[in-house]
């Protein structure tokens, strides 16, 4: 029961930061703010991955509030597909652009959260490493 309260808390708390992103706007017909929101969204959730399964450095209960409450929450997919087809409603091509952009740089975002997190964790670990072997000097 403790899990739902964790998802929910965060749900709502996500939910709350895409409405406040949401009046980024559109620009010519594109849906910017989901756009934002959704790159932002796989950049944090790259992240937490790192942090929970590759470094165990997230415990279950952080996961489900950042990963599965805030970002799910936060993200848009339904509202990305209701844009996706307004745009094919006027323009195909920029319906097509906005869809396939959208999943390359969520994929791109997600994988640059991971590369952050790899990379914070290695210079934590030479920094360590380093301290220990001034300390045996």
């Amino acid at each position: 029961m403790k899990n739902w309260i964790w998802v929910g808390v965060g749900g709502g708390l996500g939910a709350l930061a895409r409405t406040a992103l949401e009046q980024v706007g559109t620009y010519h017909h594109l849906p910017l703010n989901f756009f934002l929101i959704n790159v932002l969204g796989s950049f944090f959730i790259g992240m937490i991955m790192a942090l929970s399964a590759e470094w165990g450095v997230l415990a279950n209960q952080w996961r489900l509030f950042w990963g599965v409450g805030v970002l799910g929450g936060f993200t848009t997919f339904s509202t990305f597909m209701l844009g996706v087809h307004t745009l094919w409603q006027d323009t195909k091509g920029l319906a097509v652009l906005y869809l396939t952009g959208t999943l390359i740089a969520g994929l791109a975002a997600a994988f640059g959260g991971l590369v952050v997190i790899r990379e914070v964790a290695r210079m934590a670990a030479s920094r360590t490493q380093l301290e220990e072997t001034e300390d045996e000097g």
